[in-house]
């Protein structure tokens, strides 16, 4: 068996229930034992009351006080010297008092001495007490009396039927002294008996504390696996928790309060040593115990029925309340639906119209003024004054109402229009306020869907167009490829002539591969999947590089280039821009008429490398600067150049991922382009 099994056996539930069990049994014999043995007798043997010192002790400020009280009795019974002391030889302390020319105690003990010793108190009357122990002690004594030079005391009879009188039968001689010391000697006894009775109850808390302690633990373990089964993960029920959960409770408090009740009601008898009830000390614990055992399964009752969702099935009062609950929810959602339905009813006919809710509106704050009117106004013409002024605020409310109403309509039509497909219809003379603003926002409503329209027929046009490119660039070689290829299967052909087929469907094929591999470039550069690895280049390198290549293919061309002298740091991708500068240098070359000059420069302008390239085109250039740029699109609309229409494409998408600018200017026949970027350091 596994942990988990063996944590949920009977066994081990039961160890633990006996467990809590005799823990809480252990915890409350050890507490109500030690309880009897030192609080007796009304406390009088409990010397220990939880002090944290024994200068805070309760038990030396109840010596001291109990002296004080004692010698305070023996003035006032008339009690001589020697027969005090034959009371009291048995006390631990120094002690001396005076009243008048009464003394008892050692004349010789001075305040002095007393101050010094470990503890004192001395009382006078009228005064307060000085003491090091805390001592909240003194005779009942405000009055002072100027004849006798004496306290008294005011007492409830005197209060009550003569209204505050001084009580003359009781006098305290102003010069009355009262004082108590203990030296460290006399106070060791105490202090031992304080301390050794300190260890035996602090002992017996901490014992209390660990058992409850484990029984919390035990608790706690019993909670979890309540219910519980080493085979299954169901909670298991058993046979008192058949009982209702109000049956559950009212067993719980009433077995448990009963054993407490009469616990605490024979500790009390014990406590206050009216009888010799100590042979039921023992039996009353043992019922507590078994009424505590009792509850703890009542309460484990309670969470298995928890855990099994059971309690609100198993509690009468959770069930009676649901009902309620259900019945009272029916019949508020049914009138609730009711008044909803009567009021969309009332609010569809009244309201539903823009026009019928304005005048009701109108028509309600018109009876607002007017009874405000008719309130205000009533001394000054009465009710026909404020009939008047009603009236005049009516009609210039109904005014401004019907300019509203007309704006509303004005702007209903034009929403209308433009639905019909007017976008440029313009709303004008609107009254100033919302409906002006409205009025302007419905004009600018137009344009954009005008230029949305617009954008959307360019955009419809030129995929058109891109279709019809693509079918062209692709369904050129391949034709050549094709024909060539049945003229290589059918006719008997010289090498010479097998030769020649063969490099044009090698040439043919080449193409296809370009277009091919500028359609994925152009793809992956403009998705952002192409990765761009930019690093610090010289632009005037990359120019001359790009130069070198086309220098072979320049016949016929004059290229004119400005070059500076220093180098001009960028920060871009080497390869994407080297290619980029051999698209742009080649196709000015490719379609530059012959006998012309290219023109192409670098240099900085404004913290930027800016590099153009310009040639006269061979061919008539009808098309928008933003449109060359588009995948392929070609200058040559009749497409009689070889091309796929990408180069400008690829050019603008990998300068601009570079993070520089791409321009195209048109100009009759020049054609430019400008590629600038930030000049790297600065």
């Amino acid at each position: 068996m596994n942990i988990k099994g063996i944590l949920r056996s009977t066994a081990a539930k039961f160890i633990a229930f006996a467990g809590i069990v005799g823990c809480f049994a252990g915890a409350l014999f050890l507490t109500e034992d030690t309880i009897t043995d030192f609080a007796a007798d009304n406390g009088s043997n409990m010397v220990y009351r939880f002090e944290s010192d024994f200068a805070d002790s309760y038990y030396m400020r109840q010596q001291l006080s109990i002296m004080c009280a004692q010698m305070t009795n023996a003035f006032e019974d008339g009690m001589d010297a020697a027969e005090f002391s034959r009371q009291h030889t048995d006390f631990a302390g120094n002690y001396f008092g005076r009243m008048g020319d009464k003394t008892v105690g050692n004349d010789a003990l001075t305040e002095t001495e007393a101050k010094n010793s470990a503890f004192y108190m001395i009382a006078r009357p009228g005064g307060d007490v000085e003491s090091n122990a805390e001592i909240s002690y003194g005779y009942p004594l405000e009055v002072y009396d100027e004849e006798t030079d004496s306290y008294g005391y005011y007492t409830e009879e005197d209060t009550a039927e003569e209204g505050w009188k001084f009580n003359k039968f009781n006098p305290y001689p102003s010069n009355t002294l009262l004082l108590v010391r203990f030296t460290d000697a006399q106070a060791a006894p105490i202090k031992a008996e304080w301390e050794t009775q300190k260890t035996q109850i602090t002992g017996v808390i901490n014992q209390a504390v660990v058992l409850t302690a484990i029984a919390l633990l035990l608790f706690v373990y019993l909670l979890f696996v309540t219910g519980r089964r080493p085979e299954d993960e169901e909670v298991h029920f058993a046979t008192i928790d058949r009982l209702p959960v109000e049956v559950n409770v009212v067993l719980f408090w009433s077995v448990l309060g009963t054993a407490a009740g009469l616990n605490i009601a024979l500790m009390s008898e014990l406590l206050s040593g009216s009888g010799d009830l100590s042979f039921l000390l023992l039996p009353s614990i043992l019922f507590f115990v078994a009424a505590f055992a009792f509850a703890l399964e009542l309460t484990l009752s309670l969470v298995r029925l928890l855990k099994a969702g059971s309690l609100a099935r198993r509690s009468w009062c959770i069930r009676a309340f649901r009902w309620c609950f259900n019945k009272i929810g029916v019949l508020c959602a049914g009138t609730w639906h009711g008044l909803g339905r009567l009021r969309l009813a009332f609010t569809k006919a009244l309201l539903g119209n823009y026009k019928t809710r304005n005048v009701v509106l109108l028509f309600t704050a018109y009876s607002v003024v007017l009874a405000f009117l008719a309130a205000a106004f009533a001394g000054v013409g009465g009710s026909f004054f404020a009939f008047v002024l009603g009236v005049g605020w009516f009609l210039a409310a109904g005014y401004f109402l019907i300019r509203r109403i007309d704006g509303f309509d004005r702007i209903v039509a034009a929403l209308q229009r433009m639905r019909g497909g007017d976008l440029g219809f313009k709303l004008t003379d609107m009254p100033k306020g919302v409906f002006a603003a409205m009025a302007e926002d419905l004009g600018s409503l137009g344009d954009g869907m005008q230029a949305a329209l617009q954008n959307e027929v360019r955009a419809e046009r030129m995929k058109s167009e891109l279709i019809t490119n693509v079918s062209h660039d692709l369904k050129t070689p391949l034709t050549s490829i094709l024909s060539y290829s049945d003229l290589l299967s059918q006719l008997e052909l010289t090498p010479e002539e097998a030769n020649d087929y063969a490099k044009i469907i090698h040439q043919k094929s080449l193409r296809l591969k370009n277009l091919t591999s500028d359609l994925f470039d152009i793809s992956k550069v403009q998705s952002g999947v192409e990765q761009m690895v930019c690093e610090r280049l010289d632009a005037v390198t990359l120019v001359r590089q790009a130069l070198a290549e086309q220098e072979a293919q320049n016949s016929g061309l004059v290229l004119k280039v400005t070059l500076p002298e220093r180098e001009l740091p960028i920060w871009a991708d080497g390869r994407k821009m080297s290619r980029v500068l051999e698209n742009l240098i080649g196709n000015c070359v490719k379609y530059a008429m012959k006998g012309t000059r290219v023109f192409v420069s670098l240099d900085a302008r404004d913290g930027k490398a800016v590099f153009e390239v310009k040639n006269t085109a061979n061919y008539e250039m009808d098309f928008a600067a933003d449109e060359i740029t588009e995948r392929f699109v070609r200058g040559d609309a009749a497409r009689s150049t070889e091309g796929s229409g990408l180069g400008l494409a690829i050019a603008k998408s990998y300068t601009e991922a570079c993070g520089g600018m791409f321009e195209v200017e048109v100009d009759g026949d020049q054609f430019k382009v400008r590629i600038s970027f930030p000049v790297y350091g600065l």
